[in-house]
């Protein structure tokens, strides 16, 4: 027992959740017992206010139609049936009758805040202190509708302090049971706390040791409440921690794989430019081996100058780099290297992954051959048809022995544009997967001899002879 109260008054955890239980009881019941004080004595009050504005109807209708010399004895006749005292006051302020006072002795009352609310809305209603009675009074002043009458407004006033009183006696019993209750709580407040606050540092106690590395550990579970489903949550979660490394180990060396049978080549370097890790293709196409890469330093192994510089950009700044660079290797090859940092501050690292654009630039330098090429096949028809029409316009349009002869060059010429055109068409539906190649055979003697022709006079304008040799030609496919 002295063990366990010893225990207990060293205990921060205790202290903690008596403490905060006690707040949170002493708030509550405080803030209990104004807010009855607070609404009952807001009702009283308005309840007195009401009241007060039913007799100022009361007394306006008792007034109406009265000279001023028979106000003041008929409003000392009313003080006595209605026990309020009652005020009629004229519109320049002046007080006509008073049930409590000589009217003539009396100040004007137009600066009074229910007055001038009264002569601008109606109604007014105001709580202050009076010097006359030496009472804190209500007052609730009503215009009055003229009506051939000297009074203006109506005002009757009470005294507040029998509801102080009353007030008074209610916030004493009031706060009497709030005290009551408060200490029955902190009593049941310090009896949870110390059960709540005993597991839990045999919880501590064990989440310790399992921080320390003793992951079979397992604490005390009892009960079925939240502390005991804690400590149950605990104990697996000792049986799992060797579990779990387990897999992150295998985890990290999965990614180790997919990263290495990637077609880019990844490089992975911390601040210092160290290399953490490099996978095949990276040292593929920078020519180094990756199996001693690791922990030396990238400038060790890659000794271009244009990966420093972007690596050392990189590390500067937290936007990623990419830059294209002629990689002059054992194979020349076109690389482009993309380099993002590891997010932390200050720079953790930097990731570069490397693609090959070699084919790609092979394909562009192919489709720019390929472009040159359909440009002179388009030009020299088109110079042919040219050189005709002008031939015909400078007057063999005239000669019919020779204006046939250019025609036909012109439509020959036409038609081989128009083929051309039709070529090029084809190729793109192919190239857009809208086509499809129909092979079959082909004679191969009428297209030898259309090509032989087409080319012959220029062969000729440069002394070259063009002919077939003696062959049989059998057949074959266009693409041939």
């Amino acid at each position: 027992m002295t063990t366990n109260s010893s225990w207990l008054w060293h205990s921060r955890t205790f202290w903690r959740l008596f403490g905060t239980f006690g707040l949170l009881v002493l708030v509550a019941v405080a803030l209990l017992g104004w807010i009855v004080s607070v609404r009952f004595e807001a009702h009283e009050l308005q309840q007195i206010e009401e009241s007060l504005h039913i007799k100022a109807v009361l007394v306006e209708e008792a007034v109406r139609g009265l000279a001023a010399e028979q106000l003041q004895g008929h409003v000392a006749a009313l003080r006595g049936k209605i026990a309020t005292r009652i005020t009629l006051i004229a519109a320049d302020g002046r007080v006509l009758a008073d049930s409590e006072e000589d009217p003539a002795q009396m100040e004007r009352h137009d600066d009074r805040p229910e007055v001038r609310d009264a002569l601008r809305g109606g109604t007014g209603t105001a709580t202050r202190f009076s010097h006359t009675v030496n009472q804190d009074l209500m007052y609730a002043a009503r215009q009055v509708e003229r009506m051939k009458s000297p009074v203006a407004v109506v005002r009757v006033a009470r005294s507040l302090a029998g509801i102080q009183a009353q007030l008074a006696h209610l916030r004493r019993l009031v706060w009497s049971i709030a005290a009551l209750t408060a200490g029955g709580a902190m009593l049941l407040a310090f009896v949870l706390a110390r059960r709540l606050s005993r597991p839990i540092q045999e919880l501590t106690a064990g989440a310790e040791r399992i921080a320390a590395g003793e992951y079979g550990h397992k604490v005390f579970a009892l009960g079925t409440d939240e502390i005991g489903i804690l400590a149950r949550a605990f104990n697996v979660m000792s049986e799992r921690l060797a579990a779990q490394f387990a897999q992150v180990e295998e985890d990290r060396q999965q990614l180790r794989a997919v990263l290495s049978g990637m077609v880019e080549g990844v490089i992975a370097i911390d601040g210092r430019q160290r290399i953490l890790f490099a996978n095949e293709r990276a040292g593929q196409l920078l020519g180094f081996p990756t199996a001693t890469a690791v922990g030396r330093k990238l400038w060790e192994v890659v000794r271009q100058l244009a990966i420093q510089e972007i690596v050392h950009r990189a590390l500067a700044d937290s936007k990623p780099h990419q830059e294209e660079l002629d990689w002059n290797g054992p194979a020349c090859t076109s690389l482009v290297v993309h380099v993002a940092q590891l997010p932390g501050c200050p720079a953790r690292g930097a990731v570069l992954v490397l693609h090959d654009t070699s084919e790609l630039r092979r394909l562009e330098r192919i489709r720019q051959e390929f472009v040159a090429n359909v440009s002179h096949e388009l030009k020299t028809p088109l110079a042919v048809i040219k050189a005709n029409v002008e031939t015909l316009l400078d007057g063999a349009v005239d000669d019919p022995d020779h204006r046939g002869y250019f025609l036909e060059l012109i439509d020959e010429q036409a038609n081989r544009l128009h083929a051309l055109i039709l070529d090029l068409l084809t190729l793109a539906r192919i190239e857009a997967s809208e086509t499809a190649f129909e092979f079959g055979p082909v004679p191969l003697a009428p297209l030898v001899a259309d090509c032989l022709e087409r080319h012959r006079a220029r062969a000729e304008a440069k002394g070259q002879l063009l002919e077939v040799g003696n062959r049989e030609w059998g057949v074959g496919s266009r693409e041939e």
